[in-house]
């Protein structure tokens, strides 16, 4: 439940400091680093998925249901801001 919003917050303190190197160089490790952290997200939903099992308690079954909707909602997230690395410019400021 932790990897997920751990990558969105990566994810957000390096798309303040990439787009510099990325208009100097003309390189694309903000969106390299968006769909990583995405990817890391869609980990995390998936790992909460395969904690999921019938016989657990009650009270573990939410906690796996939570981290599912934690993994999935963060990945929306972080799709969404790497769409938009694709669609602006590094350089406009």
């Amino acid at each position: 439940m932790t990897l997920s919003p751990a990558a969105w917050v990566i994810s957000s303190q390096l798309g303040q400091m990439l787009p510099y190197a990325d208009c100097d160089m003309g390189t694309g490790w903000t969106t390299f680093a968006t769909f990583l952290a995405s990817a890391l997200a869609v980990a995390g939903a998936l790992i909460s998925l395969q904690s999921h099992v019938s016989t657990a308690s009650r009270s573990a079954r939410f906690i796996s249901k939570v981290g599912v909707l934690f993994g999935s909602s963060f990945a929306f997230a972080l799709l969404l801001q790497g769409a938009a690395t694709l669609l602006l410019n590094p350089c406009a400021r």
